[in-house]
């Protein structure tokens, strides 16, 4: 009886346990046709952007139900000139839907492109913007995430490389 009573315990306590979650296993992706690699949790899958079939989104589910995408637009465009235009728009925080964060327009560099961060949103729930430009193609990163900026965000976007676009 004492084993019996043993083997339900058991039992319960086994099946009542919360389910360990695997843990993600990073990977680097490269996309030749839009210049870029990247280490990420999972293969995004690429689509075209709803609007402009010039844009090609790749979005994964990061720890912590952070959404990150990287959006690759394959337009002649002055670089110089749009990053500028961006600072402009994020620095006179304007937009009542997405109001900038004080103190979180900078400056940025990734993989030898130049660029610019900013974050929209409140404490609760935000958005990391960021843009880079070079080797004809402009590159857009968006994050939503909720409290604290996960680290796997920054660990997503500083595995970012170019590569030779293959057009």
């Amino acid at each position: 009886m004492r084993k019996l009573f043993a083997a339900i315990f058991t039992f319960i306590l086994v099946c009542s346990a919360p389910a360990q979650q695997p843990k993600q296993q990073w990977k680097a992706y490269v996309y030749p046709d839009d210049g870029f690699g990247i280490t990420l949790p999972s293969q995004p899958t690429p689509q075209n952007d709803g609007v402009d079939r010039h844009i090609h989104v790749y979005t994964v589910r990061l720890a912590g139900g952070a959404i990150f995408s990287v959006r690759a637009v394959r337009r002649l465009m002055d670089c110089e000139t749009t990053l500028a235009d961006l600072w402009d728009k994020a620095d006179s925080n304007k937009d009542p839907h997405e109001p900038v964060i004080r103190g979180s327009l900078k400056q940025v560099s990734l993989a030898g492109l130049q660029g610019l961060e900013y974050e929209t949103g409140n404490s609760a729930e935000r958005n990391l913007h960021r843009f880079h430009c070079g080797n004809k193609i402009f590159y857009i990163f968006s994050v939503g995430y909720k409290g604290k900026r996960p680290a796997d965000v920054d660990r997503a976007i500083n595995s970012f490389q170019v590569v030779n676009p293959a057009h």
